[in-house]
């Protein structure tokens, strides 16, 4: 088998192409990532995740999607979710029912990408807005407190693996006081550490040993690094993973660059590639998308994919390459099961402080 890659690769389109194929026929991506690219239909997808887990070397094929709910969902066909910042202000007034209905939520979103074959989901957000921090977060946080955020996370991911998929912390040690975003150019984010260790850092801190992923932020912190952004930067990716504990076959977190095709990361596309993985990232995110502006999905980078695809990437460590492995194969949740856990959110959603005004318009998958 050809070596496996420390890539979560982007593709170009609804079907690989012949380019793809030969070049996957040499070549073994840690993990695929769908965009709204890939995306027509249930069949369409499903048929492409069957295609992608033929290339795969781990029992359950890490087939990712950005599937947060509100203005970052890329598969609707089961319904719109709600975004993360509905359950942080019901949380406020009535945090059982809040937590419920968050883990309720995050079950039927990992049944809707199971049911297209994806297992893999790049959330919970953990970030913390400020007043000042530009918009690309905003809403997809579920409040401000680390406190709020740090327990309806913990309920989000309870409801992920109940569903059947892994999910992704992001984005450490935390996007909230950017005022610019990273799509676009890179954030600093000025500070004292202890006062960062103790708002900013703490969701992630707390939810580390929860969750087998985390993702960079591309954000330079001075107090850590004067120079390089947290996912180039070897005392930045330190700091992530020592929330994690060492990263062994059964426990650790392993730590994944967010997409290095943002503009806040400068050089040739594979350089930013080596540079992620010599800071000590596990995998990183080749999304391989244009970012003319906002978030990445809809247009392929052909110049990217040729310069990756002709580069020379090192296999993935040893340490990653056991801890995927072991990594437990999560079943799918009955189709009962999933029906209940609709049927519970819609109660609790009906009987919920502010919300009768918002249409919850969801359905199960059918098989």
């Amino acid at each position: 088998m050809p070596p496996v890659l420390p890539l979560v690769l982007g593709l170009s389109g609804p079907q690989l192409t012949e380019t793809e194929r030969n070049w996957l026929a040499e070549h073994r991506p840690a993990a695929f990532l769908l965009f709204a690219r890939n995306i027509q239909s249930p069949q369409q997808v499903q048929a492409l995740t069957a295609q992608l887990a033929a290339f795969s070397p781990w029992p359950q094929p890490l087939i990712a999607v950005d599937q947060e709910g509100g203005r970052v969902q890329r598969l609707t066909f089961y319904g719109r979710h709600p975004a993360a910042r509905v359950f942080g202000d019901w949380w406020h007034t009535d945090a059982p029912s809040a937590l419920r209905a968050c883990t309720l939520n995050a079950m039927l979103l990992a049944d809707g990408l199971r049911a297209v074959g994806a297992t893999w989901l790049l959330g919970p957000v953990l970030d913390l807005p400020t007043d000042d921090a530009h918009a690309i977060i905003g809403n997809r946080a579920f409040g401000t407190a680390p406190s709020c955020v740090t327990a309806l996370a913990d309920a989000f991911l309870q409801g992920l693996q109940h569903g059947g998929v892994y999910g992704c912390l992001k984005h450490a040690p935390g996007h909230g006081r950017a005022t610019v975003d990273s799509h676009a150019e890179l954030p600093t984010v000025s500070g004292p550490l202890e006062q960062l260790q103790t708002h900013d850092f703490a969701p992630f801190a707390a939810l580390a040993t929860e969750c087998p992923f985390v993702m960079t932020a591309h954000i330079r912190f001075p107090s850590i690094d004067a120079h390089q952004p947290i996912t180039t930067s070897p005392a930045g990716v330190a700091l992530v993973q020592s929330w994690g504990g060492q990263l062994g076959p059964t426990s650790g977190q392993i730590v994944v660059a967010d997409d290095v095709g943002m503009a806040a990361l400068g050089g040739a596309y594979p350089a930013r590639v080596q540079a992620a993985l010599g800071a000590g990232c596990g995998l990183v995110i080749t999304a391989l998308s244009h970012i003319p502006h906002g978030m990445a999905g809809t247009v392929y980078a052909a110049d990217a994919a040729a310069a990756l695809h002709t580069a020379t990437i090192p296999a993935v460590s040893l340490a990653v390459a056991a801890r995927l492995q072991a990594l437990p194969v999560l079943p799918r949740l009955s189709r009962p099961a999933a029906h209940s856990a609709l049927g519970e959110l819609q109660s609790l959603w009906a009987q919920g402080p502010g919300l009768q005004g918002m249409a919850l318009s969801l359905t199960v998958p059918s098989a």
